[in-house]
This record gives structure tokens, sequence and C-alpha cells, in this order.
């Protein structure tokens, strides 16, 4: 159950990064994002100490957030927390973010997971896995093309398609196959159904989990075959017309720097610097191979994505 708790949160959570109100600058850097809820966590706490710049918390809602948007002038936050490339690629289209120029970010996060032009570099990843039943399947799917084959017709149970991690998914299907493949692969998808999509396959999970095995997909092959799993990010982000750019800028370079990223190892997530000492989840799943497409390559696709699945009565 310890291991299926780890995979859990590996393939659904949202990284919760928290900073603490600790330090003596005049003007305190506001901080937006998923689940901000803990102003003493550690990690953020060192930032306060070494550079002398108080975190503020911002607490409201994403519609809250885009009406202070709307009203100009000074923006509602300085730094936005960011979890998957569809929501990045939203918060780019409605014009929040501004470049970031930072040689120790475009030395640090790997290009595929930072677009500096865009406003945004990643500090964590995290990845889709397969659970499959052996007792219920004479077949096991090896990649993610392999769950709309026919063999796993009325055994396939998926999230809900308002999901912006499954639209990122099938994104990534599109960059790699192309519109049509996709679609035909959504369809295939839908055909293999055993309920209808929804949010309670985590319960399931949970209620099965020692009979299940984890498949890691699209390890080994040729070509796309082999290409590695899927990976989404979480991002700091550097908000438009912010007052306290310099700080907000020093935040992201401390959001990739080792001891964060220690931090973020001994979690449920991927560090994003190479290099280090192995992370929790690899010691609790195992080696793997990501897929290295550029996270801006989904977020470009994630329209068509959409239409696809909505297309396809994915809901």
């Amino acid at each position: 159950m310890k291991r299926l708790n780890a995979i859990m949160a590996l393939a659904s959570a949202a990284l919760c990064l928290i900073a603490a109100p600790l330090a003596l600058a005049d003007s305190p850097l506001r901080i937006y994002g998923p689940r901000l809820d803990d102003p003493q966590a550690p990690m953020f706490t060192t930032f306060t100490q070494a550079a002398g710049v108080e975190i503020e918390l911002v607490q409201m809602s994403a519609e809250e957030l885009d009406a202070a948007f709307q009203q100009g002038g000074k923006p509602p936050v300085d730094v936005m927390l960011v979890t998957d490339s569809g929501n990045l690629q939203q918060a780019v289209a409605a014009g929040m973010f501004q470049p970031v120029e930072s040689e120790r970010l475009g030395e640090r996060v790997p290009a595929g997971l930072r677009d500096l032009d865009a406003g945004w570099a990643g500090y964590a990843t995290r990845s889709r896995v397969i659970f499959t039943n052996p007792e219920k399947l004479d077949w096991t799917p090896e990649s993610y093309e392999d769950l709309a084959d026919e063999h796993l017709k009325g055994k396939l149970c998926l999230g809900g398609g308002g999901s912006t991690y499954n639209v990122s998914l099938v994104s990534s299907m599109v960059a790699h196959h192309g519109e049509d493949a996709a679609q035909a692969w959504v369809e295939g998808l839908m055909n293999n159904l055993a309920q209808a999509p929804g949010e309670r396959d985590g319960a399931l999970l949970q209620a099965t989990a020692e009979t299940l095995n984890l498949v890691w997909p699209n390890q080994q092959g040729e070509g796309l075959q082999g290409r590695g799993a899927y990976r989404n990010v979480t991002a700091g982000a550097l908000v438009k017309n912010t007052p306290n750019e310099a700080d907000a800028v020093h935040f992201l370079e401390h959001l990739a720097s080792d001891s964060v990223q220690q931090d973020v190892a001994q979690g449920i997530f991927y560090p994003v610097v190479d290099g280090l000492s192995a992370s929790v989840a690899e010691q609790t799943l195992g080696n793997v191979t990501f897929d290295d497409i550029a996270m801006r390559e989904l977020s470009e696709r994630y329209a068509i994505a959409r239409k696809i699945m909505q297309g396809a009565g994915w809901k």
C-alpha cells in the first residue's frame, strides 16, 4: 500500500511549494499557486533568510485572480506557481507573464522544461503511469498507444476529460503522431472504457492495491514506442509588470537551487536539475526513461487536444 500511495501521488498530485514570511524587505514578494497553506515550509524559509525578502502568500480563487489582472495597474501577485503545461499555456495566452532574464535558469533547467521568453521555468515534474490487474488481463499494455488496442475493450478506466493532466497527455499524442492519429487513439480509448470517465479511479486503485502491477509506458522499442513515459511540469512564472521583478527572478532561481531540488527529490515528484541523488520516487518506483518532448510543444497543441476529446465524448 505504501508503494501505491507513492505512485498515486506521483501520477496525479500537484506540488505544493510554500514560502515563509520571515524577512526584512520593505516590499514582500507575493506568490500565488495551488494549495499554498504552509507558511513554514523549510525550503522557503531558506530563501527568506538568504535573500532578506518577505513572502506573502496570496489566497484567492482562479476567478478572483483573473478578475484582479483584468483591472490593470499593479498585478495582484509577483510570482505564480503553475501546475501543468496546459495551465501555463492559458496563463501565457492571457498575458499574465513576462520574459525572464536569467542565465542561471538557462543553465540549470533543461530546455524542454522552461520557456524563459514566455516567462516560466519548471522546478518539478511528474508522470502518468499505467496500472494493470494481471488476474483480469491476458495481454499487458506496454505503451500509451496500447491503451486503445481492442484487447482492452471493456477493461479501461480513465479520469475525467476535463482534467488538464489528461488534456496534456492527449497533447503529447498530437505532437508525436499528428491530429488524425491522436483522434483515432482517443476514440479507441472511449471504445475500451469499463465505466464512464470519472474521479473515483483513485479510490478503485486503493481498493485493489495488492492485486495491481505498475507499467512504465514506452520504455522499450524503436522510435516512438521507446520514447519514454510522458511527463508534465510544475513551474514558477514571472508575472507581467511586477514591481518586484528582481526579487521574483531571484526566487525562480532559488527553485532551481540544489537545496530546493533535493527537497523536491525527497517528495513525490522528480527534480528538473540533472545530477542529483536518486529521488524517493526513483527509489520506490525504479528507474524510468522520460519522454523529452518540450513542454511548449504540448501547450501549443492544447486546444487541438481538447477539441479531439470533446468530439470523442471524453467527459
